[in-house]
């Protein structure tokens, strides 16, 4: 994998900056950092003004396993182009699809209701219903891995049988199909009319865009990864005000060497 901030991975970036390309990210972990308590996750002001203008020179798009009911007042505005629910819920899904995805998720909490219930309580899952997938927390089970084993095991027997996405310390369930982050943002891609998709995420929900054929340009993971299929990462999550500040500064064509100084959306003198 390739440091994006490397003198190689900014070269990559002043490329793509060259043609039409949808910019998009992921939201917890990647342009929010990941907090226990889930509820209280926020972009950062600073990290705010930066997506804001990006999404003013170029096409931008938040793609998260959030419901858009969830993410959409975190993101206040930042970007027009929302994705939620792992690519279930988007501008480009039918309705037929969402009621469909609805009526699989009902009968799932049916039968968790029915006969997982109790063992669920037992390993310390929580169960989040997002209306068109539902996500499987354990983060604050004693033994993560055998959690996740006996969780994956217990999943298998819904029906009918859904896709499974590994998160941290979480499962993600979503109803069967070829649905996913990947092919809802290249989607939105073709839609938008741009020539290449730039994606950064930062766990394995994201894998389904980094694995993409064809249409993903960069793909970018925040925190090495050797099993990734990202070409390029970024050492933390702190790194992508850097990304996103640098890219505005090469959209408009002003300076955007290491270390030289730049302004800040609202004026503010600030490193590049």
């Amino acid at each position: 994998m390739i440091y994006l901030l490397s003198d190689e991975g900014r070269e990559a970036l002043r490329a793509i900056a060259e043609r039409p390309v949808l910019y998009a990210f992921d939201f917890d972990g990647t342009l929010a950092k990941i907090s226990r308590e889930r509820r209280s996750v926020k972009l950062a002001p600073t990290t705010h003004e930066w997506l804001q203008e990006l999404a003013k020179r170029a096409s931008c798009a938040i793609v998260s396993g959030r419901a858009l009911d969830d993410l959409r007042p975190r993101v206040n505005g930042a970007v027009s182009h929302l994705i939620g629910n792992h690519g279930v819920e988007g501008p480009l899904t039918p309705p037929a699809a969402l009621q469909k995805a609805e009526r699989t998720c009902l009968e799932w909490m049916t039968q968790i209701d029915r006969d997982l219930a109790g063992l669920f309580k037992d390993t310390g899952v929580e169960v989040e219903n997002k209306r068109y997938t539902l996500t499987f927390h354990y983060r604050c089970a004693k033994d993560l891995a055998a959690v996740e084993r006996t969780l994956v095991l217990l999943l298998d027997r819904l029906t009918p049988a859904p896709r499974l996405i590994g998160g941290k310390a979480s499962v993600n369930a979503l109803p069967p199909g070829n649905i996913g982050k990947g092919a809802a943002a290249l989607a939105l891609m073709v839609h938008l009319r741009c020539r290449g998709l730039f994606f950064v995420g930062d766990d394995e929900t994201d894998e389904d865009v980094f694995g993409l054929g064809e249409g993903l340009i960069m793909g970018v993971r925040v925190g090495h990864g050797a099993g990734s299929r990202a070409r390029y990462y970024l050492k933390h999550q702190d790194e992508i005000e850097d990304v996103i500040r640098f890219i505005v500064h090469r959209l408009d064509g002003t300076p955007d060497i290491a270390g030289q100084i730049l302004r800040s959306p609202g004026g503010t003198v600030k490193p590049a």
